[in-house]
């Protein structure tokens, strides 16, 4: 693990355009041009970065839960939506401790659970992924590629990801090959597009109605932070550091702006206390750390900090307790999705899948098109034994994330329990492949064909899609 952990780690920097504040003049856009589009179109890059993304998954602890994916991806279209892009974005979460935040090319831009629980206010998260969104809409890697003249740096990302793919020894020697010039390539324009990211990042900030002086205030305490970090400075200050001039001028830059502007939502606070309570590997320390803020009354919104409180006892087992305070939210606002869901994981947990499914089946005719409710239901309508009806469930929902290993992974236990091994067998090598196991995804289309029964269209399918993965490893191997 810690070797495909600095495979990983050197990739994200190769990609990476972390978030530092630097001053610049609030003005419109820059004209790009076409010279990058001529050396690395936007659909390479969507491939570069569906690459990355899937050897990441092989790799790093995604935390793939459907409340904290759902409000992420919101905040993060928002701002997306306002920065002239018409690259399609995705914005996914680490669990990882440390605080970090990245892009990669081709509109995936991830962030940390460490850093999430650093901010304070729903700005400052804000002002982190508008920054990053700054750096996809620029076109940041493009443009250096397309200034080093290098067309070649385009096989060398390629080998990199494969690389990282591949593990082992091919990872080892592919990095040593290319790991100075890609560096060096990359180093020569960092500067230069932090600071085009800060001034575009804060013009998507404002325009979102967010506080633009959360990107300084943000930078200020990770600096002070830096002084007293366990390790030394968090990962993205050691890698670009923040100074204090860049940070008043950030400052600067943002008193031009007017101050009023929203205030944070109680989805955001449920968010952060999700986050803190799904990324802890002590559900006990939790619960206390909870049960603490409430007893001083140490928190912003009280709610939502119950909210997590009722999570955590879950997490703890603490079932009788954890349902007396989701009970509590529910009395208060009966209608909100997230006090439902909980109380939905808690009925499970008690053995109690009849309530379950009831106000599951409820919350689905209310809101068909919700993935969080969607999610919750196919798992629940497989515990219950209705594996035919979870089955079908799935296969709309990935008709609209299909890109979303998680889903394709319980649609072939689904599909398994519901007597269907060809459907099953595809879908556990979409759950293989989106998880960078590409070989592994090969192997159950070959299993799946044994099931096609002479079936021209459904052998058809299975042998276009192997060739497809096929031709995939050997197009990345050639590099």
């Amino acid at each position: 693990m810690m070797t495909n952990t600095r495979h990983l780690s050197f990739l994200i920097t190769l990609f990476m355009v972390v978030i530092t504040p630097a001053g610049a003049q609030i003005g419109d856009l820059p004209d790009l041009g076409d010279q990058s589009a001529a050396i690395i179109s936007a659909a390479e890059e969507r491939e570069l970065g569906e690459n990355f993304m899937r050897s990441a998954r092989h790799q790093l602890r995604f935390l793939d839960d459907p409340e904290l994916n759902a409000y992420i991806q919101s905040l993060g279209y928002k701002l997306a939506k306002l920065s002239g892009s018409r690259q399609k974005f995705h914005f996914f979460i680490i669990n990882d401790n440390s605080l970090n935040a990245f892009a990669v090319p081709g509109g995936f831009i991830g962030v940390h659970t460490g850093l999430i629980l650093t901010t304070q206010t729903e700005a400052e998260l804000a002002s982190v992924l508008a920054h990053e969104t700054a750096h996809i809409s620029q076109r940041h890697l493009a443009r250096m590629i397309a200034r080093s003249k290098e067309k070649s740096s385009l096989p060398t990302i390629a080998t990199l990801i494969a690389a990282a793919m591949l593990g082992g020894q091919a990872a080892e020697a592919a990095i040593a090959m290319t790991a100075a010039k890609s560096v060096k390539n990359q180093l020569d324009y960092t500067r230069e597009f932090e600071r085009e990211a800060d001034r575009v990042g804060m013009q998507i900030l404002a325009k979102a109605q967010f506080e633009p002086r959360a990107m300084s205030s943000f930078f200020q305490r990770l600096q002070t932070s830096s002084r007293i970090y366990d390790m030394g400075a968090p990962e993205f200050l050691r890698t670009h550091p923040v100074t204090s001039n860049r940070i008043a001028e950030a400052r600067a830059r943002a008193d031009r702006y007017p101050k009023s502007f929203t205030q944070d939502s109680a989805a955001f606070h449920r968010f952060r206390v999700r986050a803190r309570v799904l990324s802890s590997d002590d559900p006990e320390q939790t619960v206390k750390y909870f049960i603490g803020g409430l007893k001083s009354g140490k928190f912003t919104n009280e709610n939502a900090y119950r909210y997590g409180y009722s999570l955590a006892l879950l997490k703890a087992n603490r079932l009788g307790e954890a349902n007396k305070q989701v009970a509590l939210l529910l009395s208060r606002n009966p209608g909100e999705i997230d006090y439902q869901m909980l109380k939905a994981d808690i009925d499970l947990a008690m053995g109690r899948l009849s309530a379950s499914l009831d106000l599951l089946t409820r919350a689905h005719q209310s809101y068909p098109h919700n993935p969080v409710i969607n999610q919750r239901y196919a798992s629940a309508l497989l515990r219950g034994g209705q594996a035919d009806k979870a089955k079908q469930l799935l296969r709309k929902v990935l008709r609209k994330h299909p890109n979303n290993p998680v889903l394709y992974e319980m649609l072939a236990d689904a599909a398994e329990n519901s007597g269907d091994p060809l459907t099953s067998h595809r879908a556990l090598a979409e759950f293989y492949y989106l998880s960078g196991n590409a070989h592994a995804a090969i192997d159950q289309l070959k299993i799946a064909s044994r099931y096609t029964r002479g079936n021209f269209y459904d052998q058809s399918g299975v042998d276009a899609r192997m060739q497809e993965i096929k031709d995939e490893i050997t197009r990345y191997q050639s590099h």
